[in-house]
C-alpha cells in the first residue's frame, strides 16, 4: 500500500453509487498544479471525505491502494486542516467472514472432531486479508502523523530563524 498525496485540482468526478457508509466515485481526474491531468479510476472515499470529490476543490488528496482497491483517505485543502477517514468496507467485510468461517470450523470440531480444510482455509485467508487491510491503514494513519509532526517542526524551525534575523 502506498500512502499518494497529490496536490491538485480535482476537474471531475461521477459518483457511482454509495452504500453502506462509502462512496465510489467513477472516473475521477485531477490537475495537479504543474498543469498535467491525472485521471484516476474507480476510487472509494468514506462519507466523511465524501463532499471532497467536487470540480474546483483545491488541496492535498491522499490516495491509498490495498489489494487492488484504490480510495481517498486524507484531504487538507490550501491553509486549512487535513480531514482523514478511511474506506472501511472491505476490512470489515474480511473481518466478518474471517468471524463466520473460525466459528464454522470450531462448531464442525465440536460436533464432528474433525478437520474440514475449506472453511479453515478460507478462514485463515480472510483473517490475512483483514490484517492487511488493517496493518495498511494502520501505516498510513503513522506516516500521516510523523508527515505532520515535520511540518510543525519545520513551520517552528523557521518562525525561530525569521525571529531572529
Amino acid at each position: 500500500m502506498m500512502n499518494r498525496p497529490i496536490n491538485a485540482v480535482v476537474v471531475s468526478a461521477t459518483l457511482g453509487r454509495v452504500r453502506l457508509g462509502e462512496r465510489v466515485y467513477r472516473d475521477v481526474i485531477l490537475r495537479r498544479r504543474d498543469g498535467s491531468e491525472q485521471r484516476l479510476g474507480q476510487v472509494t472515499v468514506a462519507d466523511r471525505l465524501g463532499e471532497v470529490l467536487v470540480p474546483g476543490r483545491e488541496g492535498c488528496f491522499s490516495f491509498h491502494d490495498v489489494m487492488g482497491a484504490q480510495g481517498l483517505h486524507a484531504y487538507q485543502p490550501v491553509g486549512g486542516t487535513a480531514k482523514i477517514a478511511f474506506p472501511m468496507l472491505i476490512e470489515r467485510a474480511f473481518g466478518a467472514l474471517a468471524l463466520l468461517n473460525l466459528m464454522l470450523v470450531s462448531a464442525w470440531l465440536a460436533a464432528e472432531a474433525g478437520l474440514q480444510l475449506v472453511p479453515l482455509m478460507l478462514g485463515v485467508l480472510a483473517t490475512a486479508a483483514w490484517a492487511t487491510c488493517r496493518g495498511c491503514r494502520e501505516a498510513v494513519l503513522h506516516d500521516l502523523k510523523f508527515e505532520s509532526r515535520v511540518a510543525a517542526a519545520r513551520n517552528h524551525r523557521q518562525a525561530v530563524l525569521r525571529s531572529h534575523a
